[in-house]
């Protein structure tokens, strides 16, 4: 029988989901700087060293070592500044704008600018440097820091180039309003960290990224961070991405490309009451070559192919995440992970909708043998995973077509998963766990599928549920799957679970035996009425009758988990044995399916 579920390579990192060969995509990674080991006695002679000269030598703050205001440059040491008053520099570090409206400014070294009033500041058309810039100096790193006092300050920075750039670490702060608008570059560009902060807005419009670090970038804000992206990413940070204050965060990628509207090499932690919102017109909506956690928290991501994508992980404690995407006729999954596992909990409502031809709401897997993932956990939470069929041009999942001898043969067409989770010879086989959370899964193909594929057969992937009974289908409950493929490069084996009807084991995700719709939810617990003729001790006042309906939070002891037959060869020889007998039609379509994709 050919395979129905591809299977995974070694080196595949791009799909969540091996039911489909999608093309292999590469992302170019912020190369590692190597450093030379050095003895620890040399280290602490440097280090005493260091201190000892440190003591000797009078203490240097950082400055700027010149200002270029409008194209005129003023060295450090003399304190300038226009007769208007619209701008003044001490000669250091601190620079001060009120009502300034005119060229760039440029600084070599730290630069701190304080603005109030209505600033602007723009570029000529013909000017290919930043509009306002922190450069390295001679003796000093670059730095710069930009903050206001009042919610009516307001800066406005437009250029053709970076409008806001630091080649070293950037800061906003302040309840003011930053709007930075780049038709060709980035609205604001830190080479070091970025941090924004403090209770105002900033709106920033790239032509390539709106937002980008190559480092850490914080955002620690209770006001609004909006970052659009032209040809590049909304917010791009070149290490962690931090959110949290409580603020909104809005990111938008325009890119047809890969370009994601959040992205992040190392991570992105969300938390502490923060609403972000990402939009994609492209490839995907949030993507980290790390884990993703949000934490009291919200998250709403909308992309094609992609809309979270985690490569390490991801983590949803009490956290509200809605997750769209939509590929005509190609592969899209809302929420995935493939190195790491998806853990819901503490009271989440996770709302996933995928539609493509080959669609999964929610997975997981380990992309490479014997790592971590392709677990997924739920407990005390509120779990929505739906996935849809959707071709161009078509008109829905037509299962049947005709061989060349004009035998009228099944043949499927796409795969749908509501949560799916898969290991390729992992570290512990996939799992799906469901404890005190309600879950309504579907999916055009099935609703939740559990799947471990190993060369021995082995590996079993499981679904297990406890204190929420299957509410639907009815007589619904975990079933065993078990399929035996044999190909050029040898024999291996798809055994794991599904919820289904029945007690015989299939070999086949379209099997009339799986649902395609499935509900699981604790019982609900209604308290007693209050009785009138009841008497209660002195001084007990009544808070009426009402009738209130409440979902269990502890588990009643039922657990229901998923059992397979054995799984040895002469097991698996019986049942490929009755499916050659039975379902040699539907090899054949299989076969007709998979060389058309």
């Amino acid at each position: 029988m050919a395979a129905l579920f591809t299977t995974p390579k070694r080196n595949d990192k791009t799909s969540g989901a091996h039911f489909v060969e999608p093309d292999v995509r590469r992302r170019t990674l912020l190369a590692h700087g190597s450093w030379r080991r050095v003895t620890r006695r040399i280290v602490r002679g440097l280090t005493c060293a260091l201190t000892v000269s440190s003591l000797l030598m009078p203490s240097v703050s950082l400055a700027a070592e010149w200002v270029d205001v409008g194209g005129s440059r003023y060295e450090a040491g003399a304190a300038v500044g226009d007769e208007a008053g619209t701008w003044a520099w001490d000669g250091a570090d601190d620079m001060k704008l009120n009502g300034y409206d005119g060229g760039a400014i440029n600084a070599a070294g730290k630069l701190n600018i304080a603005y109030e009033g209505k600033n602007t500041v723009k570029t000529e058309l013909d000017y290919t440097g930043a509009a306002i810039k922190a450069q390295d100096g001679t003796n000093q790193k670059a730095e710069l820091n930009i903050t206001s006092s009042n919610s009516t300050d307001e800066l406005n920075v437009t250029a053709e180039a970076d409008a806001i750039k630091s080649t070293g670490d950037l800061s906003i702060s302040g309840p003011g309003t930053v709007n930075t608008t780049s038709t060709t570059a980035d609205g604001i560009e830190a080479e070091g960290d970025l941090s924004i902060t403090g209770s105002g807005t900033v709106n920033a419009t790239g032509g390539t990224e709106g937002i980008q670090s190559k480092g850490k970038t914080t955002i620690n804000s209770s006001g609004t961070v909006i970052a659009k992206g032209g040809e590049g990413y909304g917010i791009a940070a070149g290490s962690d991405l931090i959110i949290k204050g409580g603020g909104k965060v809005e990111a938008n990628s325009i890119s047809i490309e890969e370009e994601a509207a959040i992205w992040a090499k190392d991570g992105i932690n969300i938390s502490d009451g923060s609403q972000v919102k990402a939009n994609a017109e492209g490839y995907l909506a949030v993507d980290t070559e790390g884990s993703l956690a949000v934490t009291n928290a919200s998250l709403d991501a909308s992309g094609v192919e992609y809309g979270v994508y985690a490569h390490k992980g991801v983590t949803l404690d009490h956290a509200t995440v809605t997750v769209r995407t939509s590929a005509n006729g190609g592969q899209a999954i809302s929420l995935i992970t493939d190195g790491g596992d998806i853990d819901i909990k503490n009271g989440s409502i996770v709302d996933a909708f995928a539609e493509g031809k080959f669609s999964v709401a929610i997975s997981t897997r380990n992309h490479q043998p014997y790592v971590a993932g392709g677990h997924i956990y739920i407990s005390d939470s509120v779990v929505k995973a739906i996935a849809r069929y959707v071709e161009t041009g078509g008109d829905g999942p037509d299962h049947y077509s005709n061989d060349q001898s004009g035998e009228v043969i099944p043949e499927p067409r796409g795969l749908n998963i509501g949560i799916f989770a898969q290991t390729y010879e992992g570290i512990t086989p996939a799992s799906i766990s469901i404890v005190r959370s309600k879950v309504t899964a579907e999916g055009d193909t099935a609703a939740i599928f559990a799947l471990a594929t190993s060369e021995d057969g082995k590996a079993i992937g499981t679904i297990e549920i406890e204190g929420a009974p299957i509410q639907t289908p009815t007589g619904g409950k975990i079933i065993g799957y078990r399929n035996k493929e044999e190909l050029d490069d040898g024999i291996f084996y798809e055994v794991g679970q599904t919820i289904g009807t029945g007690d015989a084991v299939i070999n086949s995700p379209y099997d009339a035996a799986v649902a395609k719709s499935t509900v699981i939810a604790p019982p609900e617990e209604i308290k007693p009425e209050e009785k009138p003729s009841e008497t209660k001790p002195e001084g007990f006042k009544s808070e009426g009758t009402k009738t209130t309906k409440t979902v269990a939070v502890a588990a009643t002891g039922a657990k229901i988990a998923g059992k397979l037959a054995a799984t040895g060869d002469a097991s698996s020889a019986a049942i490929v044995a009755a499916a050659l007998a039975g379902t040699a039609a539907i090899a054949a379509g299989a076969v007709v399916s998979r060389k058309r994709s």
